[in-house]
């Protein structure tokens, strides 16, 4: 008899469903939105390639390092248009000059996030910035394949999950695959996050028809939409999802006890925002404002991969370092005691984003978090604040270089009127 992956630990990988010749497997919603496959009993024969091919069912055999090499990068060319220091898009550049495919996530025209592939850079665009959602993979697995098999280069970028549950799928190792996985928070669903979109409609009264989860000028975590193709910043009240993603209350259950969140890691490299570089131990002696990425290489591929690099800053930096501010390297998210019932508000059409955040306080008023919402507006980075700086001195620190760049930039004004 066939039995899938508990409820509670299955990622919605897919690697079951792409696996099946028969077709008997779909991916369906449960009540908070989140995908889980389900087996159509006349159409399955029984054969076990689902149970074999199951991350959850087969313990994960991680053969990277537990020491990985560490780096800190940024695409010369992507920088400034990404949410980070554009590592991802330097990766898949050297995969499409190659006349390589790149899988990675994109927010389709309907806001939904899902898998698709690229085969130009002029593509890149789609895949650029973060999505803090989960990206639906549909046949994404099979067309990976299809590709491998026909000798072409392919850079697939997803969370540890879909990374190992690609590797279930392909059952052996392809000389011309390339794996990023994301240093992951944890995810919440499709149909959670439009839930949230259509509060937030009703709230500013407008159609939303883009939306940005992080800024691409700079490090910060203000979001954005738009209604009429230019993107607006959004805080306090109206971006309450990212409060409480960052709270970790949206989650799939499976995330809470995730096995990726550790060393060794399951992707030829990992790829986060380089947190804190500079402020633990080695000096870091460039400008951060605009963003900076992580990069571990957990193997031989890895490696070449970063030292094959075009156009990028790489400096080679320590573990302990990549470690002090990204928790969630070698950490799952822990579990929120109100998650199922902030969700169920969340899905709740009849709630609005004030009557969820007063019920459960997502937003946090402490001077530390409204020191770092207010940085967030302005091109500063809250990240790499001074340390052991008391908040007034911080808060006053701020307030002047926003001065200052308010009269740089008045400056500008009047000497291109001169001219």
């Amino acid at each position: 008899m066939i039995k899938l992956a508990p409820f509670e630990s299955c990622t919605g990988c897919t690697a079951c469903m792409n696996s099946c010749s028969h077709n008997a497997i779909v991916m369906a919603e449960d009540a908070e939105g989140f995908i889980f496959p389900h087996i159509n009993g006349n159409k399955c024969v029984e054969c076990g390639l689902c149970m074999r091919v199951c991350p959850v069912l087969n313990t994960p055999i991680i053969t990277n390092a537990t020491k990985p090499n560490v780096f800190a990068v940024w695409s010369l060319k992507d920088r400034t248009v990404s949410s980070s220091g554009g590592a991802f898009s330097a990766f898949a550049r050297n995969v499409l000059e190659a006349d390589g495919v790149v899988f990675g996530a994109t927010l389709g025209t309907n806001l939904l996030c899902y898998h698709r592939e690229i085969h130009m850079i002029e593509e890149l665009e789609v895949l650029r910035g973060s999505k803090y959602v989960q990206s639906e993979l549909r046949d994404t697995f099979f067309k990976v394949k299809a590709y491998l098999k026909e000798g072409k280069n392919v850079l697939f970028t997803g969370t540890p999950c879909q990374v190992d549950g690609l590797y279930r799928y392909l059952r052996r190792n392809y000389d011309n695959l390339l794996t990023l996985d994301l240093v992951c928070h944890g995810v919440p669903s499709n149909t959670l996050f439009h839930s949230y979109l259509l509060k937030l409609e009703d709230l500013k009264k407008v159609k939303i028809s883009m939306f940005e989860f992080r800024r691409r000028n700079g490090w910060g975590f203000a979001s954005a939409i738009s209604d009429r193709g230019k993107l607006e910043p959004i805080y306090d009240i109206e971006n309450l999802y990212m409060y409480a993603f960052d709270k970790a209350v949206l989650f799939r259950k499976s995330c809470y006890a995730c096995p990726y969140a550790r060393l060794p890691r399951v992707g030829d490299c990992s790829i986060a925002d380089f947190w804190g570089i500079g402020r633990h131990g080695k000096s870091f002696k460039h400008n951060v404002l605009k963003g900076v990425s992580l990069v571990l290489a957990n193997n031989a591929k890895g490696i070449n991969a970063v030292q094959n690099l075009q156009e990028s800053f790489v400096e080679e930096r320590t573990l302990d370092e990549a470690l002090a501010e990204n928790y969630n390297i070698i950490h799952p998210s822990p579990l929120h005691p109100m998650r199922d019932k902030i969700i169920a508000a969340f899905l709740d059409s009849s709630r609005s984003l004030k009557s969820i955040n007063k019920e459960f306080e997502l937003i946090d008023n402490s001077l530390k978090e409204r020191v770092k919402e207010y940085a967030s507006r302005y091109p500063v980075s809250y990240t790499h604040l001074r340390a052991h700086e008391t908040g007034r001195n911080l808060v006053c620190r701020l307030l002047l270089e926003k001065k200052k760049k308010k009269k740089k930039d008045t400056s500008l004004k009047k000497q291109k009127k001169q001219k």
